[in-house]
């Protein structure tokens, strides 16, 4: 799966062989439905869950539903289940009547397919209501499932990913407690999921962020071996090396600051911060290498060799990066702002900060490598 090439493949999905929809696991299915509406059963996860007026979780239970239209059918199989009842029907009284169906029966294909096609008092079918928890091909029921909305992931909602993962551990720790009922039950274990794909995202922040972070500190590595190969001075690579690691936590706080998020984007901009912030930094520390005289008269040699340089190449570079604020392809809006503050900071700190580190040390630079 590669969203970043096509964004609505998802993956080709694969069903469970073992799993049967057999009445022993329809019974199952409906015992776990009640449960949840129980408000004294699995207490940990009722904060995640929207509710009605009254308190209950707004659940999807295609089997309450199904069950009912089973008993229904079963009356009076000539009645027309296309036209809509004018209100819900509330009678649970089918509960008490067979209203499991097995995968064996003759009928059972008919009875499925006569249920997916029935209207459920409101756009479309039963097949169209409940498309994400019943996999139903024609011929076999391939899976089948329960949902919920959550106003925590709601598509509206952005979550970080530690807060994300509080709530997908507690679903995970509730899908293995439902196992104890399911798997026996149904054949196979309970796969829980969110149909936002809010756990994907929340995967993907944590790949985000340790890349970033690692493309962070090798940049910052290599930026001091580049340092150290073209002064040949070690206080001068590790000042210049410190001022690089300031404008990577300056750019990435100025970010947040913004509201920028960790995505694809940032992560690979975050990645390759630090190679941008060796510019100026790296010509100051050259001139500064190659002036003569105490430390005084040398930093006053690099500023006046390549203060002006170095001040046009940030004008300049800020200046080009204004007009990229104002697109609409969202790439371009982040780069824009990426460039102009990883060059607006790493003029600051090339100059106000690894100069100032030069002048307040005082390192010889008659002493060889150091």
């Amino acid at each position: 799966v590669n969203q970043l090439f096509d964004p609505e493949f998802v993956g080709t999905p694969t069903f469970a062989e073992n799993f049967v929809f057999s009445p022993t696991c329809q019974s199952a299915i409906l015992q776990v439905c009640g449960d949840i509406e129980n408000p004294e059963k699995y207490v940990n996860i009722k904060k995640y869950f929207l509710k009605d007026m009254s308190g209950i979780p707004i659940v999807d239970c295609f089997v309450e539903e199904f069950g009912a239209f089973h008993v229904a059918y079963q009356e009076d199989p000539n009645q027309n289940f296309n036209t809509c009842p004018s209100e819900p029907n509330t009678d649970v009284t089918w509960k008490s009547k067979s209203w499991k169906i097995n995968p064996a029966d003759s009928d059972f294909n008919n009875t499925m397919n006569k249920f997916v096609n029935s209207c459920n008092g409101g756009p479309g079918n039963f097949g169209y209501k409940y498309d994400n928890v019943l996999g139903w091909d024609g011929t076999t029921v391939r899976y089948a499932g329960i949902s919920f909305d959550s106003k925590q992931l709601s598509p509206r909602v952005v979550l970080s990913e530690d807060e994300t993962r509080v709530i997908y551990d507690t679903l995970i720790d509730f899908s293995k407690e439902i196992d104890k009922k399911m798997e026996d039950a149904c054949g196979t274990k309970t796969l829980m999921t969110d149909l936002d794909q809010k756990f994907i995202y929340m995967h993907n922040q944590n790949v985000y962020k340790t890349n970033a972070f690692k493309g962070c500190i090798i940049g910052a590595i290599f930026s001091f071996i580049v340092l150290f190969a073209s002064t040949r001075k070690i206080h001068v690579s590790a000042f210049a090396t410190i001022a690089i690691l300031c404008v990577i936590a300056s750019v990435v706080g100025t970010l947040t600051m913004l509201g920028f998020t960790l995505g694809t984007t940032e992560a690979i901009l975050l990645s390759i911060l630090a190679g941008f912030s060796v510019d100026y930094v790296i010509h100051l520390a050259h001139a500064y290498n190659h002036a003569t005289g105490d430390v005084s008269e040398r930093i006053k040699a690099a500023y006046g060799n390549m203060g002006i340089s170095v001040f046009s190449g940030m004008l300049t570079s800020i200046i080009a990066s204004i007009p990229l604020f104002f697109c609409t392809i969202t790439f371009f809006e982040i780069f824009g702002t990426f460039l102009c503050l990883t060059i607006a900071f790493s003029w600051i700190f090339a100059n106000l900060g690894f100069m100032l580190l030069i002048a307040t040390f005082k390192v010889s630079m008659d002493k060889k490598w150091i």
